[in-house]
């Protein structure tokens, strides 16, 4: 499960290094794999800090860790929540 994994994560961070930011909508449009093998690379890769995820209402978005300004908006940071055990 592992390796399926890191190439969902390589493609989402490769996305996110040319476009600067995308939402978890168009993320989940532009690649071709299932919406929970995408969760679980985002999960991986925030865990990882090798993203920033924050949410805006009820819209997500990604960006790398070094363009946390280029994200569409500046609202609720949720890295430190997403992988607290509950």
């Amino acid at each position: 499960m592992k390796k399926p994994i890191n190439e969902v994560s390589r493609q989402i961070l490769d996305i996110v290094e040319k476009s600067g930011g995308i939402s978890l909508c168009d993320l989940e449009q532009t690649l071709d794999v299932s919406y929970n093998l995408i969760f679980l690379a985002i999960d991986n890769m925030v865990a990882n800090k090798q993203v920033n995820l924050k949410r805006h209402g009820r819209e997500y978005f990604l960006s790398g860790v070094t363009m946390v300004e280029k994200l569409p908006v500046n609202d609720n940071c949720i890295n430190e929540y997403l992988c607290q055990d509950m």
